[in-house]
């Protein structure tokens, strides 16, 4: 174990994660406007929900502060192995690039059914309006947050909603199709202190998402999200879904051009992370089912 320090640094911190982050994508620092917020939200969807790096991390710290990703190294192991993170790493990640392009912003945590502060994202204030950037939902857009009106927004695989719950005091995002509509998570407009957001980071190593192999990518026409075998890519004509077998790391290696022997490594991690677990006395939550690992389905 090694003497990290207690809490986490200022997200305003990290200014050579975001030099990297804007060369990469040819940004150039302009006036922190609503036009150049969505250019960075867009951008930064390039960066998959993965929690591959997540559990080799923990693997090499399982005990340790040294287990969270800081915007350096996700944006290094982004540009040298196409990994992104999950949403602590993305939304700290997001947090930073935003607060050096002047935007003000905070995190938020949020709810999954009965599972508390599970998923985070930002709030950004911009001229008096207040909205909300998801990247561990991959979303683009910045969604309005209004107590009196829901928005309503159109990404390429999904419908998505946003609306305050007065009965409740927190807003709601959902998603829908032509079918169907789903809750997807509820949060309170409140600032998550850092010390705080750190707990809930840390915690998050030793949730049952953590048990299964769990990628999400947006492209152009749509979403791909693999979880453990289960292969389904969305669009907004519909999902296809198949069983990955022994093409296993042939296809998600194609399809999110992650090398396979880091998929392999991380299997065997994530066997040995669930023995520690037990051999700590961590707590162990069922298997998690396709239907609720990870982000947007």
């Amino acid at each position: 174990m090694t003497n990290a320090p207690a809490t986490l640094q200022h997200p305003f911190e990290h200014p050579t994660a975001v030099k990297h982050f804007l060369a990469h994508f040819g940004l150039v620092p302009r006036t922190p406007d609503f036009a150049f917020l969505e250019k960075i939200l867009s951008h930064f969807s390039s960066l998959p929900y993965e929690n591959i790096s997540k559990i080799l991390k923990l693997n090499r710290h399982f005990l340790s502060i040294d287990r969270i990703r800081l915007p350096e190294e996700v944006m290094e192991e982004y540009a040298r192995h196409h990994l992104g993170g999950t949403c602590f790493s993305l939304s700290y990640f997001l947090q930073s690039i935003l607060l050096q392009m002047g935007y003000t912003s905070y995190i938020v945590m949020a709810d999954m059914g009965p599972r508390q502060n599970v998923h985070c994202a930002l709030v950004v204030q911009l001229n008096g309006t207040k909205y909300l950037a998801d990247p561990g939902y991959l979303l683009t857009q910045a969604m309005e947050l209004h107590p009196d009106r829901a928005r309503l927004y159109r990404s390429p695989h999904t419908g998505v909603e946003v609306k305050f719950d007065r009965s409740l005091a927190c807003y709601k995002l959902l998603t829908f199709d032509h079918q169907t509509i789903k809750l997807r998570y509820t949060f309170t407009d409140r600032p998550t202190p850092i010390e705080e957001f750190m707990e809930h980071w840390l915690a998050s190593f030793y949730q049952g998402t953590m048990h299964g192999i769990c990628l999400t990518q947006l492209r152009q026409d749509g979403l791909i999200y693999v979880h453990d075998n289960y292969l389904q890519m969305a669009t907004a004509q519909g999902k296809r879904k198949r069983r990955l077998h022994d093409d296993y790391y042939r296809v998600v290696s194609e399809l999110f051009a992650i090398e396979p022997e880091l998929i392999e490594r991380a299997q065997l991690a994530m066997a040995e992370n669930m023995e520690m677990e037990q051999v700590h006395g961590l707590y162990r939550p069922k298997t998690v089912s396709p239907a609720s690992a990870g982000e947007i389905k």
